[in-house]
C-alpha cells in the first residue's frame, strides 16, 4: 500500500471531526489550494483510508437509549458454525457491532434497544433462536464515560 504523508494525516483528522467540511475549508486550514486537497481526498478514498462518510445519530433521540454488550459463546468453532452465526447476527437491526474475539467468549455484540421490554423481546424472539449459542452474558451500560469515533493521527 502506498504511504501517506503528514498533509494526508491532517486531512484525515479534519474529515474525522466533520465529514462535511469542504475541500476549500481544508485548503484554507492547511494553506494549500483546493485542487491538491481534492486529489488527496480521492487518493485516501481509493487507498481505503476513508471507508465511508456517515452522520452519527444520537441513539437517545431515536428511542434507542438502552445499550447492551452481549458476550456470546458458541457450541463449536467450525467454519460453518461461525459463518452462520455472523450471517444471522447481520440480520438483526438491534446489533450495531459484532466482533469475533478470543478469551472467555467467542463474540462480543453491541446492541441498542428502546428499553428492557424491547431487549427482552430481542433476546426471546430474535437472538436466542440462533443455532449453536451455548451461553451469553449481558452487560448493560449505565452511563457513557467516553465515546470517540476519530483516531488521533498527528
Amino acid at each position: 500500500m502506498r504511504s501517506i504523508d503528514n498533509i494526508d494525516f491532517q486531512i484525515l483528522n479534519l474529515l474525522q471531526k466533520d465529514a462535511r467540511i469542504a475541500a476549500k475549508e481544508i485548503a484554507n486550514k492547511l494553506n494549500l489550494t483546493i485542487t491538491p486537497i481534492y486529489e488527496r481526498i480521492k487518493k485516501l478514498e481509493k487507498l481505503g483510508y476513508i471507508k465511508k462518510y456517515i452522520a452519527l445519530v444520537d441513539n437517545k433521540k431515536i428511542d434507542k437509549g438502552l445499550i447492551i454488550f452481549i458476550s456470546v459463546s458458541l457450541s463449536r468453532h467450525t467454519k460453518d458454525i461461525v459463518e452462520n452465526f455472523i450471517k444471522e447476527i447481520k440480520k438483526l437491526n438491534e446489533v450495531m457491532e459484532c466482533y469475533y474475539i478470543s478469551g472467555n467468549a467467542d463474540f462480543l455484540l453491541k446492541v441498542y434497544c428502546k428499553d428492557m421490554q424491547d431487549y427482552h423481546n430481542f433476546i426471546t424472539n430474535k437472538f436466542s433462536v440462533i443455532e449453536n449459542i451455548t451461553q451469553f452474558y449481558s452487560s448493560f451500560v449505565m452511563s457513557e464515560a467516553k465515546i470517540e469515533t476519530a483516531f488521533k493521527l498527528i
